[in-house]
């Protein structure tokens, strides 16, 4: 995998989170304040989407297989870290929930984080 692959998964991490973190800074409380059901349902198909758009960026960049983990750690950890300042602040930057859903909020982002990378190393092993 090359430098410019690597940048350019880092980039468009940095988009698909600031899209992200926007919806749930515009309807957050519907997906984290409503049943415990939907709470649910909404991390492990967010966790399943995000696996599965990995996957499909791996493929379409024809990156090696053997190189499945690195590159999904250059998509997670951008997230990853734009994620701090957002719980450190989390009342004032996600003001249409209630402070107590940032419990929720960030074992949402650690299974959505974590499922593509064990996923894909899983199947990135040969």
């Amino acid at each position: 995998m090359n430098t410019k692959d690597k940048v350019g998964l880092i980039l468009l991490r940095f988009l698909v989170w600031a899209i992200g973190t926007l919806v749930y800074r515009v309807a957050g409380s519907y997906f984290f304040e409503g049943f415990a059901v939907g709470y649910w349902v909404n991390t492990i198909f967010t966790g399943i989407l995000c696996a599965t758009v990995c996957l499909a960026f791996m493929k379409w960049l024809r990156i090696e297989r053997k190189y499945w983990l690195q590159s999904v750690i250059c998509i997670a950890l951008p997230g990853m870290m734009g994620e701090i300042p957002i719980l450190a602040c989390f009342s004032d930057i996600m003001s249409n929930m209630q402070p107590e859903t940032a419990g929720w909020y960030g074992a949402f982002l650690f299974a959505c984080y974590s499922l593509p990378i064990v996923a894909l190393h899983k199947c990135g092993m040969n």
